[in-house]
């Protein structure tokens, strides 16, 4: 596994990505192997490609704070200098140059001053912790998965298309196979296409209640797998008292703890 910080230290918050490479490079995990650079460029496509899993980090001035975390398309066209060129690019460019390419994430840890000085903002400093945290979290389960297991199949139901997007990498890089959609109608159909061995639902999507709704139209369609409701903080403690009487198997709490979710899941799949 690899992790790639690239921005300038010297610019305060865009040296987010060589912090979190530090963070890492203290934390000592043998599995892991990091490397940290002002910006990217072609000699990266020959650096991650013998690796299964790269994230690079990077600082971003627009995005959703704390950070944000997606998958990486290859890029098809050229469109870089010999001097920079962005994370698609270098995945496109391995995989043209190499014929295979690693499973690639992009984490954008939220800045807000770029000028000349050492040192990330505090708010900055806080983003990029809890970025770390949860790349530790990936890092674990990617190396903690087996994939000899029969894999699971899990459905995510929600209008969050970012909490859908962290969900779905967490999950699979704790080895199982992810299924989303937007609302009830599009859950119901995924439904009927995949068969998830669970369905995680939530409360709050295109009407007030829609997830309690969206589990009992479940239930009378004949789903037995087991469903969890996603709740924002103070919603569990009124429906924890109809979580049976509703079949749900447990609530989780927005924002998701992912490191709740996968042991919990896989708890559920042990027993089963």
């Amino acid at each position: 596994m690899m992790i790639y910080g690239y921005g300038n230290p010297g610019r305060q918050d865009d040296g987010a990505g060589p912090y979190i490479v530090q963070k890492l490079e203290d934390l000592g995990l043998p599995w892991v192997e990091t490397d940290a650079n002002y910006q990217l460029q072609i000699e990266d496509a020959d650096t991650i490609r013998e690796y299964d899993l790269v994230i690079f980090v990077d600082a971003d001035c627009k995005g959703k704070g704390p950070f944000t975390i997606r998958k990486l398309v290859p890029a098809g066209g050229l469109s870089y200098t010999t001097h920079h060129m962005g994370p698609e690019e270098i995945l496109g460019l391995c995989e043209r140059v190499y014929g295979t390419a690693p499973y690639t994430l992009l984490a954008g840890i939220r800045g807000y001053s770029f000028d000349i000085q050492e040192g990330l903002t505090a708010e900055a400093e806080k983003n990029a912790g809890e970025a770390f945290d949860f790349i530790t979290l990936l890092l674990h389960s990617y190396k903690g998965r087996n994939m000899s297991d029969e894999q699971k199949t899990i459905l995510i139901i929600d209008d969050d298309a970012d909490l859908r997007a962290s969900m779905r990498i967490v999950l699979e890089a704790a080895g199982f196979i992810i299924g989303e959609a937007a609302d009830g109608e599009e859950g119901f159909k995924v439904a009927d296409r995949i068969k998830p061995d669970a369905i995680i639902v939530d409360l709050m999507m295109e009407t007030v209640d829609s997830g309690s709704k969206v589990t009992t139209k479940l239930k009378e369609k004949g789903y037995k797998g087991p469903v969890y409701l996603l709740s924002a903080a103070g919603d569990a403690v009124r429906y924890n008292i109809d979580a049976r009487e509703m079949g749900l198997a447990g609530i989780f709490q927005k924002p998701v703890d992912h490191k709740v979710l996968i042991n919990t899941l896989k708890k559920q799949f042990d027993k089963a």
